[in-house]
């Protein structure tokens, strides 16, 4: 919504910049539903649709699992419902590109988890490119196909999710030892330290499973790490993470 001023945007080798905004084919899920309280349901995901009919309604409201609420108002669905009824009205309009700005961070645990699975498969059905705003790293991996990871309005680093998670000191979990990053796959728990890189921590919990053994350990500032490691600990409190052979 804001003017240019300078630069170009692009989407693919369409150049967007002076195209006004109702014609862009953008379309964004806010933090909250921002629903217009004084419509039904189905007159919210009506009111996005180029053309559309009751039944065309009913069919979104069924893909995002609101089968039967057309006639309700907005105060009438929990919040998990009111957030799928601004995704059917978002992906009603046939939009080029979604924009999710946290979508996710006023619902609970169990709801969000749905809301991101039923984003990602209906994104990816319709054929709609989507960015996606987020500070958890858990819903970048479950969505993602691309991360840019920003800090202070730059961005710092960039990649698959995975392959971030085990070289990004800015987005995967590790530790340094000498200075020098290693993601928790690169690092193992021993008894004595036999190289060069190692830390000395204070084993809190064992952790065993799926048959994988995991210790909790406590660095000297207090922060806590799991760590994965093939020896056993019977009653040594004290251990050290050393860094993988090779």
């Amino acid at each position: 919504m804001e003017r240019v001023s300078s630069g170009t945007i692009h989407f693919g080798t369409t150049e967007m910049t002076r195209v006004a905004p109702n014609e862009r084919g953008v379309t964004m899920l806010f933090q909250r539903p921002l629903l217009f309280p004084h419509l039904t349901v189905g007159q919210n995901v009506r009111l996005a649709m180029k053309k559309g009919s009751r039944q065309d309604v009913n069919e979104w409201l069924e893909r995002v699992g609101l089968t039967g609420r057309a006639e309700s108002f907005v105060h009438e669905l929990s919040g998990g419902e009111q957030q799928r009824a601004s995704l059917a009205r978002a992906l009603a309009s046939e939009p080029n590109f979604l924009l999710l700005d946290e979508p996710f961070s006023s619902l609970d645990l169990p709801r969000r988890r749905e809301l991101r699975t039923l984003i990602r498969r209906l994104t990816e059905a319709e054929g709609v490119t989507t960015l996606l705003v987020t500070h958890d790293r858990e819903e970048a991996m479950a969505m993602a196909d691309y991360v840019y990871v920003m800090e202070q309005g730059r961005i710092i680093d960039q990649g698959n999710p995975v392959r971030l998670a085990e070289t990004s000191p800015f987005f995967g979990d590790g530790v340094h030892l000498n200075g020098e990053w290693y993601s928790l796959s690169d690092v193992k728990l021993v008894l004595r330290p036999t190289k060069e890189s190692f830390e000395r921590v204070t084993i809190t919990k064992e952790l065993i499973q799926y048959g994988v053994r995991f210790y909790e350990v406590e660095r000297e500032a207090g922060e806590r790490l799991i760590v994965q490691t093939s020896e056993t600990f019977s009653e040594a409190m004290t251990a050290y993470i050393v860094r993988k052979e090779g």
